[in-house]
C-alpha cells in the first residue's frame, strides 16, 4: 500500500534528493517547484500528505496550503522550510499544518516525522465493503481488492463512490456530471469510458445501463 506524497520545492537538487530518497523508502512522489504546478498536481491526484517548501514562486507554501484548507482538503502537511522565526511558525500551523522541519534535516528525520504524521492518519481511516473482497478507503480515496490497491484516476474513483452510495438507485447522468465536474466543462462521452473501466474492474454486470437516463450499481 503506497502512500502518494506531493513535494513542493523549488532546490531542484533538494526535490531530486527527496524524490529518491522517499521514492526508495516505498512512497508514490510527485514534484513540483512551483505553487502553480503544485495546484495543477492536486486536480489530478489524490495526496496522503504534502511535503512543502514556504519560499517557492507563484504560490508560497503557507498560501497553497490555505486554498487547499479553503476547499475542505484535509490531506495532512508538513512544511520544510529555513524560516526559524516564530511568526512563520505560527503561521504554518495556523494554515493547517501536521508538522514543520527547519533546513537543512536530516533525511531520517524527515522519513521519522512522515510516518509519524502517517499513523496518526490511519487511526482516523474510513474503510467500508463494497462487496466481495472489494473496499473503499474514504479518507485517502483508495480503493481495494483484499490488500492490492487499484489502479483508479480520480474520475473512476468519484463515480464509483457515487454509484455505491446509491447503490440499488439509478445515478442519472446530471448527478454523474454534478459530481465529476462540478465547475468544470462536461464531458458526457468520457462518462461512458469510465463506467467501462468500472466494469472491468467488478465484472460487467455490476452496472446497469437504464437507457436515456443514468446508471445503476448492481452489486
Amino acid at each position: 500500500m503506497s502512500y502518494k506524497i506531493l513535494i513542493l520545492e523549488d532546490n531542484e537538487l533538494l526535490l531530486e534528493t527527496l524524490d529518491e530518497f522517499l521514492s526508495d523508502s516505498g512512497y508514490s512522489v510527485r514534484l513540483a517547484k512551483n505553487g502553480n504546478e503544485a495546484l495543477n498536481l492536486t486536480y489530478d491526484y489524490d495526496f496522503d500528505l504534502f511535503l512543502l517548501d514556504v519560499k517557492v514562486p507563484d504560490i508560497n507554501g503557507f498560501e497553497f496550503l490555505k486554498q487547499m484548507r479553503d476547499i475542505g482538503c484535509k490531506t495532512p502537511a508538513i512544511f520544510l522550510t529555513s524560516l526559524r522565526d516564530k511568526d512563520s511558525l505560527a503561521e504554518g500551523f495556523r494554515q493547517g499544518a501536521d508538522d514543520y522541519i527547519k533546513k537543512p534535516f536530516d533525511l531520517d528525520e524527515v522519513l521519522f516525522r512522515i510516518k509519524a504524521v502517517l499513523s496518526r492518519r490511519v487511526g482516523k481511516e474510513d474503510e467500508s465493503r463494497i462487496f466481495g473482497n472489494f473496499s473503499i478507503n474514504k479518507e485517502r480515496k483508495r480503493v481495494f481488492d483484499g490488500e492490492v490497491e487499484l489502479d483508479l484516476n480520480l474520475k473512476d474513483y468519484k463515480l464509483l463512490c457515487l454509484l455505491v452510495e446509491n447503490r440499488g438507485k439509478v445515478v442519472t447522468t446530471e448527478m454523474i456530471v454534478d459530481k465529476l465536474w462540478k465547475n468544470e466543462v462536461a464531458n458526457i462521452g468520457s462518462i461512458r469510458v469510465y463506467i467501462t473501466n468500472l466494469k472491468k474492474i467488478f465484472g460487467k454486470d455490476s452496472i446497469g445501463n437504464i437507457r436515456g437516463i443514468g446508471y445503476r450499481f448492481e452489486k
